[in-house]
């Protein structure tokens, strides 16, 4: 191959001469050098290459064709050697012409590359991996631009890097859409010999402004070892430029596409890996943050306590929280709906504007009317609240049930579903919200749980619901809180066997000890 360096009026470039076929250059899109110097005809000359080396012949040019500066019909070239037609100059370049030993090396540097980044546990390996494709890439085939698009997580081919030769970034070059989308779906390559000619040339025009006219496109394609052996496309990778040298190529760029695909493909897994596992570790954090906004487990004092959330993944959407109050508590316990990291992050929301109600001696409605104001001043679209909050003093109990699953409360003769209240909380500015008083004696037993606990549901698809949940507390009355605390998660334990849990499961226990009559 002959490395040619072309300097026109306001542009420099290189282009490569395949000793295989006649190198044409001139005007016309037929010519593997196309060139827009009016001067130039548009066939001017032509680059052969024969048993004495290469050698340039004059194609009856208008304006003639001159080999250092002396009018030829046919001349021998050496390197250093400079042709020039018209107003362009084209310099013969003694650099060296084996580009695919070149881009041999690029890739064992590559793979040097991906290993010491991976001991580092860099998460830039595919950012640096595609940028020496691409560069080998251009090297290879002397085109002016290269780009590499891979599908984004809808499937859909997205622009990931875009570089003109020597490494130069292009942030807002265009390229065609046609084009690499159709070699992502069917994996074919795809030539257009002139933008300018082709019959899509309208979606074209701002490519061909720019002086681009020829374009070659290849997919990046690798194993699928999920599917009986087939290949699949990861990607594809865009050349285009001025002349056609880089699509003389073609089988040099599908080796170098081979190989690059294999290295896209396993620094792109690598990623998901890293990716993976900051994710798992912000949300071990996430998680413990969250615990540790909880009070402690148990509690005694006017009341004994015992509460536990367990969230069905990282992190949950319920919460519990308690606080003295003069003569008593005031608690609550809420689910948000949703699951996950977002579902957590309005439950500390919620949390804190509990808290900041812990000692008002306004009546439940209130303070539940409060918090719901202020969670639909913060408008987060399609998220509400439920939640049971209760004051409990002096042998009585007041509480506001804002949606929420009704407790149980199990007295020595009977046991009540405490159901007053309202509708969900973060829906509707103007709810209103009631209030309703209860005694409650020594050996009074509250169950607050999230619907988790009841629609938990085992291999067979059927829920626990109320009633199991009602013979469970029937059977431990009169124990202590931590002991129906425990009786309720073991049943829903068994109940559900190894199924996997599908909501947050949370339950509070609040007991009336004797001393307290």
């Amino acid at each position: 191959m002959l490395h040619l360096v072309v300097t026109e009026a306001n542009d420099r470039r290189t282009a490569m001469a395949d000793e295989a076929v006649p190198y044409l250059i001139g005007r016309s899109s037929e010519c593997q050098l196309q060139l827009s110097d009016a001067q130039v005809s548009r066939r001017h000359c032509e680059l052969t290459h024969g048993a004495e080396g290469w050698r340039v012949r004059d194609c009856g040019s208008r304006f003639g064709t001159f080999v250092n500066e002396q009018r030829i019909d046919e001349s021998p070239l050496l390197p250093g050697d400079r042709i020039r037609v018209g107003q362009t100059e084209i310099r013969i370049s003694d650099q060296a012409t084996s580009q695919t030993s070149s881009a041999a090396f690029d890739f064992r540097q590559m793979n040097a590359l991906l290993t010491s980044l991976r001991a580092l546990g860099s998460s830039q390996v595919l950012d640096e991996v595609l940028a020496i494709v691409l560069d080998s890439a251009l090297e290879v085939s002397g085109a002016e631009r290269g780009f590499i698009l891979l599908p984004n997580a809808e499937g859909r081919l997205s622009r990931t890097l875009a570089r003109a030769r020597g490494g130069v970034p292009l942030p807002a070059a265009q390229t065609s859409q046609r084009i690499p989308e159709k070699v992502f779906a069917t994996g074919e390559d795809e030539i257009v010999t002139d933008l300018h000619d082709d019959e899509h040339a309208g979606v074209h025009m701002g490519t061909v402004a720019l002086g681009i006219r020829h374009v070659v496109c290849t997919p990046l394609t690798v194993a699928n070892y999920g599917g009986g052996g087939t290949m699949k496309n990861i990607g594809v990778l865009y050349l285009d430029g001025r002349d056609r040298g880089h699509l003389q190529q073609l089988i040099t760029l599908r080796a170098l596409a081979a190989q690059a695909a294999v290295v896209i493909e396993n620094a792109r897994l690598y990623r998901e890996v890293i990716e993976r596992e900051r994710t798992a570790q912000e949300l071990r954090i996430a998680a413990q943050i969250q615990q540790a906004l909880l009070p402690p487990a148990q509690y005694s004092g006017a009341v004994d306590l015992s509460a536990k959330t367990t969230p069905c993944r990282d992190v949950g959407g319920d919460f519990f929280d308690y606080n003295e109050r003069p003569g008593g508590l005031s608690f609550v316990l809420g689910d948000v709906a949703g699951k996950g990291t977002s579902a957590a992050l309005l439950t500390a929301v919620i949390q804190g504007l509990f808290a900041a109600e812990a000692e008002s001696l306004d009546a439940p409605s209130a303070v539940v009317t409060r918090v719901n104001r202020a969670l639909c001043r913060r408008a987060v679209a399609a998220r509400f609240v439920t939640a049971f909050y209760g004051q409990i003093d002096h042998g009585r109990l007041r509480y506001c049930n804002a949606g929420h699953n009704p407790p149980f409360l199990l007295t020595e003769t009977e046991a009540k579903r405490l159901d007053v209240g309202g509708c969900v909380m973060g829906l509707f500015d103007s709810a209103i919200y009631e209030s309703a008083e209860v005694a409650v004696g020594p050996g009074d037993l509250l169950v607050v749980f999230s619907d988790g606990v009841t629609e938990a549901v085992n291999m067979g698809g059927e829920e626990l619901g109320d009633d199991r949940l009602a013979a469970t507390l029937e059977r431990v009355r009169g124990r202590s809180a931590a002991e129906v605390l425990s009786a309720v998660e073991r049943d829903v334990r068994v109940f559900c066997g190894s199924a996997p849990a599908r909501d947050d499961v949370t339950v509070m226990v609040l007991h009336v000890p004797a001393a307290a009559a």
